[in-house]
């Protein structure tokens, strides 16, 4: 078995270029394990999970004012020196950067969630350390808030209103209170998770 120390004999040998790989290839492994699937429920349930930035393709990308200035798209952010698969939605000048994504959700799912982690991606410089107003909305109503200036990735887990069998109009939005300037603000690895109910012996779903 290799240990701790076999392994550190071994990055002491290497070069700087490829110790940097190793350190990427460590985040990945980090994100494999936060993003994995849940195990199976013991009444036969399972995982079911809906990648938000996977879907950003099909997601519906506005300003609640003006456009100017606002910048959304997925793509890896690092916040505190952790990258991660990220929405990267920096406010427009006034209001806020809206992604809504219309989810269906499959019949006889429990349990739905939303697990994210919000941050400012590394680079602004200290002084700028304004607010930034981070909103999660579900058909419209706000189901969670936070004014904040998270240098490193601060996650959250919201209970979302149970909508098996139909469509969640889900929307994440990001303001910056009145300054946009450096408001580098982030949704990591955004995702809806729940329990799906296994068909019962056969039966045949589709």
């Amino acid at each position: 078995m290799i240990g701790i120390d076999d392994i550190q004999r071994e990055l002491a040998d290497l070069p700087a270029e490829d110790l940097a790989c190793v350190r990427e290839y460590i985040a990945y492994l980090k994100w494999r394990a936060r993003s994995g699937l849940r195990e199976p429920a013991a009444d036969g349930a399972g995982a079911w999970q809906y990648n938000l930035v996977e879907h950003f393709g099909s997601a519906s990308v506005r300003s609640s004012e003006h456009e100017g200035g606002m910048e959304v798209k997925a793509a890896e952010a690092t916040v505190g020196g952790e990258r991660r698969p990220a929405l990267l939605a920096h406010p427009p000048i006034s209001g806020e950067a809206q992604v809504e994504f219309v989810v269906p959700i499959p019949a006889g799912l429990s349990g739905l969630a939303l697990q994210f982690a919000i941050g400012i991606r590394d680079g602004p410089p200290p002084e700028q350390e304004r607010l930034v107003a981070f909103r999660v909305r579900v058909g419209g109503f706000q189901v969670w808030s936070r004014a904040a200036r998270p240098t490193r990735w601060s996650p959250a887990e919201i209970a979302l209103p149970l909508q098996a069998g139909d469509a969640l109009r889900l929307t994440l939005a990001t303001d910056g209170l009145g300054d946009h300037h450096w408001a580098w603000a982030a949704w990591g690895e955004p995702m809806l998770v729940g329990m799906e109910e296994s068909p019962a012996p056969g039966r045949i779903s589709g």
